[in-house]
């Protein structure tokens, strides 16, 4: 109890230092959602997302800006004078209940960042069954030095969001994890491969009776926002128009002094960005096999790895994407030695370790510590993914309820046997 009481206030002391140096921190990818939420409804945009509005619009509120008296909301305008809008339009719809008032909104939408994410790290930390002394003084850490959701916070982007999501529907049942899942797809499409490979592991285990209950909700998610979307808009037609412009972002190819820390960058730059495609299937189907051969139904385990794979093959991975490593990393605590090659790729993510450590500071060379921590973590989990169930409980430390569910195991095999059972003990 002392120790947890201790770790609290860890977290809390580390929650409070964190807030407090990035409260006002002006919203560079929020003011985007913002704009895009407040220009539903008006007659003189067809489309939000062509080129010539975005540049027409983003001036318009530019001067807005200029006039008003927000320096958060005249600094963020400034730096969209383009909005360069590529997110859907179910996102734009969500986020629409910020308030008008510029400052208030994007105070707002700061609390919600940082409540998802410990939210997230909560639940999935829970969900892999590490303690919660661990878990608040790794929280705690995070929240201090991890600067993937430094810059998710600063610039209001949406990751904490999406852990937020995954961990609730990790904790859901069937029906309404898949409303959650597809509804995250069409907030942002990045997590598409998530019920895909959920979809392989019910079908190796034969699991149907969850995999209709998952599908049933995938679909009720995805028709609710469409729908919801389609109306905040006026039209079906938005997320056809989201679709084009969609595509269009996904071949640009951003470069290191931009921050873009995807791993297989100069692939991309020297063949094109039709690499990704094929990269991320021969990501996948390595993940498909290893889910099949292990029959695993570690979903924690499973959404990391889909994850990874987005991280691993896309063409643009933005730091604040880092957030979405987390599901992986503490799926891989459950064993002694994927625990400490996760925790080790953690501190390299994290990159404010490395700079405290060797005071050299890692900007424009972000993906030399990023790309070999996220191959470290996704060959990991295709090792505990693709090991048989014969071969899953022997040797390592085990999570509690894989603990228990050995003892129950040999307990049967005891009786199967004709062992003679001990007496179990008076409660």
């Amino acid at each position: 109890m002392a120790l947890t009481i201790l770790a609290l206030l860890a977290a809390a002391a580390a929650g409070y230092a964190t807030w407090r140096a990035n409260e006002r921190a002006a919203g560079l990818d929020f003011y985007i959602y913002y704009a895009n939420a407040q220009l539903a409804g008006r007659d003189d945009i067809a489309n939000i997302y062509d080129r010539d509005t975005q540049m027409r619009v983003g001036e318009e509120l530019y001067a807005r800006a200029a006039a008003g008296k927000s320096e958060l909301r005249r600094f963020d305008a400034n730096r969209r004078r383009f909005l360069d809008s590529v997110s859907s339009p179910f996102l734009y719809t969500a986020l629409s209940w910020v308030s008008r008032d510029y400052d208030r909104a994007l105070w707002q939408y700061h609390v919600l960042v940082f409540a998802a994410f410990i939210g997230g790290f909560v639940l999935f930390a829970r969900a892999v069954r590490v303690s919660w002394p661990s878990l608040l003084f790794l929280l705690a850490t995070l929240l201090l030095w991890y600067r993937g959701f430094e810059a998710d916070f600063r610039v209001g982007n949406v990751n904490s969001l999406q852990l937020m999501m995954l961990g609730l529907a990790v904790w859901c049942p069937p029906l309404v994890a898949g409303v959650i899942a597809g509804m995250l797809i069409a907030f942002k499409p990045n997590l598409i491969l998530i019920p895909l490979l959920l979809g392989i592991a019910r079908i190796a285990a034969r699991d149907w009776r969850r995999l209709r209950f998952e599908l049933l909700g995938g679909a009720i998610g995805v028709a609710i926002a469409i729908i919801a979307a389609a109306l905040r808009y006026g039209s079906f037609e938005i997320w056809l128009q989201w679709i084009a412009r969609a595509n269009e972002f996904y071949h640009r190819l951003p470069t290191r002094a931009e921050r873009n820390s995807t791993p297989l960058l100069a692939l991309f730059q020297e063949h094109g960005a039709w690499v990704s495609y094929v990269a991320a299937l021969a990501f996948t189907i390595v993940a498909a096999i290893a889910i099949a051969r292990g029959k695993s139904q570690n979903d924690e385990l499973i959404i990391g790895v889909a994850i990874l794979i987005y991280l691993l093959s896309a063409t643009v991975v933005w730091l604040h994407y880092m957030v979405l490593v987390i599901p992986a990393a503490l799926a891989l605590l459950r064993w002694r030695w994927t625990a400490g090659i996760a925790l080790l790729a953690l501190a390299a993510i994290a990159e404010e370790p490395f700079e405290l450590i060797t005071r050299t500071a890692v900007y424009p060379n972000d993906a030399k510590l990023i790309a070999p921590a996220l191959f470290a973590l996704f060959a990991c989990a295709l090792w505990k993914l693709g090991t048989p169930p014969s071969r899953r409980l022997s040797g390592e430390r085990l999570a509690p309820a894989t603990e228990e569910t050995a003892a129950r195991r040999r307990l049967l095999s005891r009786r199967d046997a004709g062992v003679p059972q001990q007496p179990s003990r008076p409660a």
